[in-house]
């Protein structure tokens, strides 16, 4: 049975295929080549950081990767195929995507008042976990009120 996928888990599923090729490259990648990545932008430059903070950047990047990852990969497919079981792997993802910009921003905020060096956070970097922190309520709100389209 073929069941007609609605635009707006369609917008869901490109949100978590963006979402999963950045995880990959800024969490999973810096796992192996935190240097470099860390020069694309995708964790702290090395020099901004209070010693041992970068291996506790390669621990949560693990730590993403592997929890992470495949949770996205069985959210998308799970989505594209309307399956209400595999729809819950989505919502835990969003868990997930609401948990990190409030991690982010109070690390930044104890870095700060405990006089921890760090990179400080640019406008920019407060403008996009805001966009993933609202779409991942907006997308959990969504696939709830479609809970019935799920097969």
């Amino acid at each position: 049975m073929k069941v007609k996928v609605p635009l707006g888990i369609k917008i869901i599923i490109t949100f978590h295929m963006l979402s999963a090729i950045l995880w990959t490259i800024g969490q999973g990648g810096a796992v192996l080549f935190y240097d470099t990545i860390a020069g694309w932008g995708f964790q702290d430059p090395r020099e901004n950081l209070a010693p041992g903070l970068v291996e506790v950047n390669k621990g949560i990047g693990l730590s993403d990767f592997v929890i992470q990852i495949p949770l996205f990969i069985i959210a998308i497919v799970g989505l594209w195929r309307m399956k209400f079981f595999v729809a819950i792997a989505s919502w835990m993802v969003f868990g997930i995507s609401l948990y990190w910009p409030c991690v982010y921003w109070f690390s930044q905020y104890f870095h700060q008042i405990e006089g921890i060096k760090h990179s400080p956070a640019e406008p920019i970097d407060h403008i996009l976990l805001a966009f993933i922190f609202l779409f991942s309520v907006w997308g959990s709100w969504y696939q709830y009120r479609k809970r019935q389209s799920f097969i």
